[in-house]
C-alpha cells in the first residue's frame, strides 16, 4: 500500500490534533480544579452580608445598610459594610470580611485599637464592630465568638 504525499499530510494534523486536545483537555481540567480551590476557599460574602443584616435588623428598622469590595493602602478587609441606625451619617455597626485568617488576625488589632467604645464579635471570616446594644445582642445569639463586650454606660 502507497501513502501519498496528501495522506501523511493528513495523518500528521490528526496526530497533532488528538496530541493538542489532550493538553487542552488536561489544561481545562487543573484550571477547573484550581478555579475550585479558589472558591472554596473564598469568603461567601452574599450570605455573610445577608446574615448580618439579618440578624442586627439594620434595614428592619429604617437603618441603612451600604458596602462592598474595599481596597487601597493600609486595607486588610476584602469587603466592608456599614449599619447607619438613626441615618446621621455615623455608622454604628461595621461588618469586614477577610480573604483569610491571617488578615482577619492583622486587622482585629487594628479595630480593638480604633475605639474603646465598641464591641467587637469574631465570626467565620469576619468581624463585626457595634455600638448598638441590639445589634450585639442578637450576634451574640448566633455562632460567633464575643471579642470585646460594650463599655458599661
Amino acid at each position: 500500500m502507497r501513502i501519498t504525499p496528501g495522506a501523511k499530510t493528513a495523518l500528521v494534523a490528526a496526530a497533532a490534533g488528538l496530541l493538542l486536545s489532550a493538553c487542552a483537555a488536561d489544561t481545562d481540567s487543573a484550571a477547573g480544579a484550581s478555579a475550585s480551590a479558589s472558591a472554596d476557599a473564598a469568603p461567601d460574602v452574599a450570605t455573610i452580608v445577608a446574615d448580618v443584616n439579618t440578624v442586627t435588623a439594620c434595614e428592619t428598622f429604617g437603618g441603612a445598610w451600604a458596602g462592598g469590595r474595599v481596597a487601597g493602602e493600609g486595607v486588610v478587609a476584602g469587603w466592608e459594610y456599614t449599619c447607619d441606625v438613626d441615618g446621621d451619617g455615623v455608622a454604628e455597626t461595621t461588618l469586614s470580611i477577610y480573604n483569610d485568617a491571617a488578615d482577619l488576625e492583622t486587622d482585629l488589632a487594628t479595630i480593638e485599637a480604633a475605639s474603646a467604645d465598641t464591641a467587637i464579635v469574631k465570626g467565620a471570616g469576619y468581624l463585626v464592630a457595634t455600638t448598638d446594644w441590639s445589634h450585639l445582642a442578637s450576634l451574640t445569639e448566633t455562632d460567633v465568638e464575643v471579642v470585646r463586650e460594650l463599655p458599661a454606660e
